[in-house]
């Protein structure tokens, strides 16, 4: 309870209220513009943070991170475009809504459902993620090493339907991981004798390159590219009413547990959270028929679902040190910059910077709706943007704030770098979350499994003699093979 208090005070203070109120600002507009991503927000605003105090920095991101995944459902809705991936389902019954002339009820809907969702994720990381620490307390390289392995064994279920590009993406990302000095005998590996990569490959520098230079190529490829003229429905009255909200009160409730428990899981994503939560509540409803055709219902389920992943994709992050999806590994990469570490040790030498951000999150999504429904009034303005103009200041901001970290013009270069390979993975279809996280967790995994050989003189035996560890190694083979045994079912359902 103390610690809570201890975050509590340091959420009420004028400049972290400040940056919740500009991050939710920011991750809506950005979220509602097709073509940018939160991810892509997240990252041009990590090296900002640099300057700020962690707990400030922190709070800036997981408002971006809450009201980004909110923002993509206004483009969703109002022009059948999904402003982020995971607003897919909601373009399903959303956008019909909006050729009915209900565009405000549901953007509406999305609106409560996002926010619903998004605190019961934050109350769940609140209370989940200092039992989960406490208990990896316990933790030896062994059980460190399984949980890692547990982080790349995702790897297959984000790779999307093409598994074997996903795990030649993370051959990449553990290749990359490697780059730098030998932890244990100190001998330089694929440095090629220059004294930057000694260190490894800033991590922030090229996840910045993947996801901001990669928008901008993707816009500049755009801008050669007729544009369709698409007319925008009009906004009504976006308030549902508290009777609306009581109706569709069991639909979050569900589509917040699938989201959470989802987003706990590494590497399942808010696609797998959405479509999960749409079904679920096409199965149960008395007339599912109507879904695809203009149902509210469509519209809460996926958006609960989808911004409650927020929250339990930060669960292993911060309890574990392992980012399971790309976000979290954002989020890893701003807690590095301020010199501190995920795990265990965050709650108890910064127990003030982490309680600040449970707590933020929860102030963050209380923020997002009465400030969504301000915003909803401009949202012609605002989607009327030039992409060229866009681009021109995502550019900006990615080569400054690479440079600004460490002053090191070869940051710019690793950057530039990062932007073309994840261009190259854009054009052949490769996916870069598999990259991302094996580059992350590489280091990790090596780190953890020569100290376990160190520690039973060279024996594999670690693996089995602890239960944790075999349980855990289990998971990682199950959540690595799953993938591949479901494509196989599929492909025998079809020619059945």
């Amino acid at each position: 309870m103390s610690n809570v208090l201890l975050g509590l005070q340091t959420v009420i203070s004028p400049m972290v209220l400040l940056f919740l109120l500009l991050g939710c600002v920011v991750g809506l507009v950005i979220g509602a513009l097709p073509g940018l991503t939160g991810n892509m927000a997240i990252a041009l605003m990590v090296p900002l943070t640099f300057g700020m105090e962690p707990s400030v920095g922190l709070a800036f991101l997981s408002a971006i991170y809450c009201s980004s995944i909110y923002g993509g459902s206004i483009s969703a809705i109002l022009l059948g475009i999904p402003g982020t991936i995971s607003s897919f389902a909601t373009t399903l019954d959303g956008y019909p809504m909006a050729k009915q002339g209900k565009a405000g009820k549901a953007l509406g809907t999305a609106t409560m459902a996002s926010v619903f969702g998004g605190l019961f994720s934050a109350v769940v990381l609140l209370f989940l993620t200092p039992v989960l620490a406490e208990f990896a307390l316990r933790f030896g390289p062994g059980e460190y090493f399984a949980v890692a392995l547990l982080g790349i064994a995702c790897i297959t279920s984000i790779s999307g339907d093409n598994i074997p590009k996903g795990l030649l993406s993370g051959m990449i990302g553990l290749l990359i991981a490697v780059i730098g000095m030998d932890p244990q005998n100190g001998v330089p590996r694929l440095t090629f004798g220059n004294m930057n990569l000694l260190g490894g490959i800033s991590l922030v520098a090229s996840l910045i390159g993947i996801f901001g230079v990669v928008s901008v190529l993707k816009t500049a490829e755009a801008c050669r590219q007729e544009k369709s003229s698409q007319a925008m429905p009009e906004v009504d009255n976006v308030w549902i009413g508290w009777k609306e909200c009581f109706r569709q009160l069991p639909t979050w409730i569900r589509g917040s547990v699938i989201g959470t428990i989802v987003g706990i899981i590494p590497g399942a994503g808010t696609n797998v959270a959405t479509f999960m939560a749409y079904d679920t509540e096409k199965k149960l409803s008395k007339d599912p028929e109507s879904f695809g055709q203009g149902n509210p219902i469509g519209v809460a389920a996926p958006e609960s679902a989808n911004n409650a992943v927020t929250g339990g994709s930060l669960v292993p992050l911060l309890a574990l040190g392992v980012p399971g999806n790309s976000t979290s590994a954002l989020f890893l990469g701003a807690i590095m910059i301020h010199g501190m570490q995920t795990g265990p040790v965050f709650f108890t030498e910064h127990p003030d910077v982490i309680y600040g951000l449970f707590l933020s999150i929860i102030v963050a999504n209380i923020i997002m709706a009465p400030l969504g429904i301000f915003i909803l009034r401009y949202m012609k303005k605002i989607l009327s943007v030039p992409e060229e103009l866009l681009s021109g200041i995502i550019l900006a901001f990615c080569v400054t704030g690479v440079y600004a970290i460490a002053t090191n013009p070869f940051d710019v270069l690793v950057l530039i770098v990062f932007g073309l390979i994840g261009y190259f993975c854009y054009k052949f279809k490769i996916p870069t979350a598999p990259m991302i996280v094996a580059m992350v967790l590489g280091s990790m995994t090596e780190n953890n499994l020569r100290q376990a050989l160190v520690a039973s003189k060279g024996s594999w035996n670690f693996l089995y003699t602890s239960p944790v560890t075999l349980i855990i190694v289990l998971i990682a083979a199950a959540s690595f093979f799953f993938p591949f045994i479901a494509a196989q079912m599929k492909k025998m359902q079809k020619r059945g």
